[in-house]
């Protein structure tokens, strides 16, 4: 401000890029985050998506082998560090249920916070076929 009261627009810059340079970090760091967390749930949805998938494929009597490639097959760009298969039982029993859990990582790589690499689960059951 000049002597008047008035606001002088000279003097007020620095207190601009001091304010933007304690800001700035923070935002970045935010919008990281937020970029992690949607990766997080695409992941998630896309493992959902692969381990219906391969329940599908087992409840119909598929191999192992062949629910394996249906998983890995349905899970896009996520790769599945784990596929764990029940299939149905020799007779098929009316609730009989085939289930397929797919197990990922992903590595959250946020500026300043450390939250490493997390695991993420995914579970389906489809009733076999008589």
């Amino acid at each position: 401000m000049d002597m008047m009261g008035e606001p002088n627009a000279r003097n007020d810059r620095g207190a601009v890029m001091v304010e933007l340079a304690l800001i700035l970090p923070i935002l970045v760091m935010l919008l990281i985050g937020i970029i992690d967390f949607g990766r997080a749930f695409n992941a998630q949805v896309s493992i959902q998506g692969a381990a219906r998938e391969g329940a599908r494929a087992l409840a119909l009597g598929q191999t192992s082998a062949a629910v394996t490639a249906a998983v890995n097959s349905s899970a896009g760009a996520v790769v599945p560090s784990a596929i764990v298969q029940t299939a149905c039982p020799s007779p098929v029993l009316p609730a009989s249920q085939a289930t397929v859990t797919v197990r990922s990582t992903i590595d959250f790589n946020i500026p300043f916070v450390s939250l490493g690499t997390r695991t993420l689960n995914a579970t389906a059951r489809m009733r076999c076929g008589l």
